[in-house]
């Protein structure tokens, strides 16, 4: 999952519980989710594991968040009410559980070696490549 780099700290601290997103597919409740963060870090930093999802239609947005999410940060409320009330297009509201920062960095060019190019919003990967990415952040030693 691509995030700009504020909102990608804010899911990784624990202070952002749920993440909105368009749509594009489901995402299944105990999925681990690679935090990639945007321009201009371009890295995994962390993953968090998925918890509930709920799709909604715009017009249900804020009350589900409101329901589901508790307190999110007040930019990231503005984010998405500029960018998800006008919508036509359901939109997913995903539980953040279990949010893990790692130790280190995994860079796009350590990903293109993957052959990874990192969505603009979010897309499946095997099992197997996650935990290759892991493994990579985990074992590289420190610089």
């Amino acid at each position: 999952m691509s995030l700009k780099p504020q909102f990608a700290a804010e899911i990784l601290t624990g202070q952002k519980k749920c993440e909105v997103r368009t749509f594009i597919g489901p995402i299944n409740k105990g999925d681990m989710i690679l935090v990639y963060y945007s321009s201009p870090v371009k890295a995994v930093k962390g993953y968090f594991i998925a918890g509930d999802s709920t799709i909604v239609r715009p017009g249900e947005l804020m009350n589900v968040i409101g329901n589901k999410c508790g307190d999110i940060p007040r930019d990231n409320l503005e984010y998405v009410m500029t960018k998800y009330l006008g919508s036509r297009r359901r939109i997913l509201i995903l539980e953040v559980t279990s949010p893990t920062i790692l130790p280190n960095a995994v860079t796009i060019e350590e990903l293109r070696k993957l052959n990874i190019k990192p969505p603009r919003s979010y897309m499946k990967i095997s099992n197997r490549t996650c935990q290759e990415i892991i493994a990579k952040a985990l074992n590289r030693k420190a610089q």
